[in-house]
């Protein structure tokens, strides 16, 4: 049988015990709903950055202030609510 082994992979296999949020710092991209042990899951090549929302912050506002898409935006955080010190991601510039 042959590995098939690369610089860098283009996938994430998440091991017993770990969390999305674990995982979401480790690899700097955000993890869409529960992550269990065995999933695996794409990395994506965007550099991101994280952003902490404030009181009245919504998808559009951040983007404007960003400079990013309001659709590129909800499709990076899974379209999560916004509420005050959440955590979104949003492209580097």
């Amino acid at each position: 049988m042959f590995t098939l082994v690369t610089d860098k992979s283009r996938y994430f296999r998440v091991k017993r015990g770990q969390v999305s949020e674990d995982i979401e710092k480790a690899l700097g991209m955000p993890v869409i709903g529960e992550a269990f042990a065995g999933e695996i899951i794409p990395i994506i090549d965007i550099k991101l950055t994280l952003y902490t929302a404030a009181v009245g912050d919504t998808y559009r506002s951040i983007a404007l202030k960003t400079g990013a898409d309001e659709a590129t935006l909800k499709k990076i955080n899974g379209g999560k609510h916004i509420y005050p010190t959440c955590k979104l991601f949003v492209p580097c510039k």
